[in-house]
């Protein structure tokens, strides 16, 4: 009964603050008006988005399959990006104000002058952030069904309506705040696992039960180089994926930006570490009989962790942590999605569009996209992780490339830009199917993206600056 009132309690604060946090403009909807004063807000909401039932579910069980690896990679990584996305966001956020920018895409149309650019981009964030919400929806469905003992399509239902109407109701402000308070649930969470096991398990000598297999560096039931490309995709996303630029760009100022790069990186840490040590860990605090069912499937794991050696009450906690986890990165997702879509591509199509028509649609087409990607988690047979890595990891690399050189190199051009999209993207599908497994495909395509941007630039660098003293003398 209590994890039913929990439920109730939650979504009544996600309804209520999404009402008061109302928005009737677009670029209030989309950018909450570059208001956001709190640096903690941000820091926390951008780590909420970023780490999703993916995280929870997926990277805490896959240690299990694939050992040490997967916590000193993906600590390592996670750390690192977070602090160096946070080194970059005081002039990410100078350049969406200078250019008025309210989505990526059109940020990085205006760097380069590249409509077609920004169209193209849009398109593929269409395409790989509807995929991306799949395995979300399969985890945040698993999530209820372990919570309040519904069935996965019931759970699946929960998720769409709770999502839908604070996104629909509050856009961005509804997002951030409601994302600092789902982020807040979710380092509490991930805490209580982590220091349960640890209970469990007898304390420090946890670490004697754990067989040296699983504490080898060489990996247990996955190679280590293939652990190591999958922890390096979904941590790139730190540093480009659009749903966490947008709440950079909603800062108030830089002061805020500077600040809340100390929150982001700091509570990446604690959730990282914490989270991706479960399912070594395990090891030492369970027995083989209790491990067995999540050797081949290690996405039930962290539920039944949960239920099994957390006190009554404290499993509640957990498990709506969890789900905090999801539909924080599923509202931030919808919205950067939809706006690519009615925003980015539409409007180019059909500039006479009204801000209003804009905000319309923009609400309508998110609800639609959340219920493509519901029906599509239906039948997941696919674990979590490896869906997680290529999708996000293929938005981040088309978003990384033009975005790093655009900020710290002024000869890229608008066809390195488009070169570098596509060099990257179908540089990605290709090695996906094609290419050596244990090579993750995310490292092919920011070496190709980067080589074609360079390329690109190069090749029509002397054109455009001529075309520009031109342009400059004439005027």
């Amino acid at each position: 009964m209590i994890n039913q009132i929990l439920l109730v309690a939650y979504v009544a604060v996600i309804v209520l603050l999404s009402w008061k946090l109302r928005q009737g403009t677009f670029s209030g909807f989309v950018l909450s008006d570059r208001n956001i004063a709190f640096p903690a807000v941000i820091g926390i909401a951008y780590t909420a988005a970023y780490f999703s039932a993916a995280s929870f579910l997926g990277g805490g069980g896959y240690g299990l399959t694939a050992g040490m690896p997967w916590v000193v990679f993906c600590a390592f990584f996670h750390v690192a990006f977070a602090c160096l996305a946070w080194l970059m966001a005081g002039k990410i956020w100078a350049m969406s104000k200078k250019y008025d920018a309210k989505t990526v895409p059109q940020l990085l149309e205006k760097r380069y002058n590249s409509p077609v650019g920004k169209v193209i981009l849009a398109a593929i964030m269409l395409l790989l952030y509807t995929v991306y919400l799949v395995p979300i929806f399969k985890g945040c469905a698993t999530l209820f069904q372990g919570l309040i003992g519904v069935s996965y399509l019931q759970g699946l239902v929960i998720a769409v309506a709770i999502v839908a109407v604070y996104y629909a109701i509050g856009g961005l402000p509804a997002i951030i705040w409601i994302g600092f308070i789902q982020g807040v649930l979710m380092l509490v969470g991930a805490v209580f696992l982590y220091g349960g096991l640890f209970s469990a398990g007898g304390g420090m000598q946890i670490w004697d039960h754990i067989p040296a297999a699983v504490l080898s560096m060489d990996g247990l039931n996955t190679p280590w180089q293939k652990t190591l490309g999958q922890a390096f995709a979904i941590s790139l996303g730190l540093l480009a994926l659009p749903d966490l630029l947008i709440m950079i760009f909603s800062a108030k100022d830089k002061r805020v930006v500077r600040f809340a790069g100390i929150w982001g990186p700091l509570s990446i840490a604690v959730y990282a570490v914490c989270v991706f040590s479960l399912g070594i860990l395990a090891y030492g605090a369970l027995s083989a009989e209790q491990l067995a069912p999540f050797m081949k499937n290690p996405d039930g794991l962290v539920p039944f962790l949960a239920k099994t050696i957390l006190p009554p009450g404290f499993d509640s906690i957990v498990l709506l942590a969890a789900i905090s986890a999801a539909m924080s990165t599923m509202s931030a997702i919808v919205l950067v999605t939809t706006t690519s879509l009615t925003s980015d591509i539409l409007r180019y199509l059909r500039p006479e569009i009204s801000d209003k028509g804009i905000l319309l649609l923009t609400r309508v087409v998110g609800v639609a996209i959340l219920l493509v990607a519901a029906v599509s988690a239906i039948n997941v047979p696919q674990q979590i992780v490896p869906l997680v890595s290529v999708s996000m990891g293929v938005i981040a690399c088309c978003v990384f490339v033009p975005l790093f050189f655009g900020l710290y190199w002024q000869r890229g051009t608008s066809t390195g830009f488009i070169a570098s999209l596509l060099a990257s993207f179908l540089s990605v599908v290709a090695w996906y199917f094609y290419g050596n497994p244990l090579i993750h495909p995310v490292f092919i395509g920011l070496i190709c993206g980067t080589l074609a941007y360079l390329a690109g630039s190069l090749a029509t660098g002397g054109a455009a600056r001529a075309l520009d003293a031109e342009n400059s003398k004439a005027g």
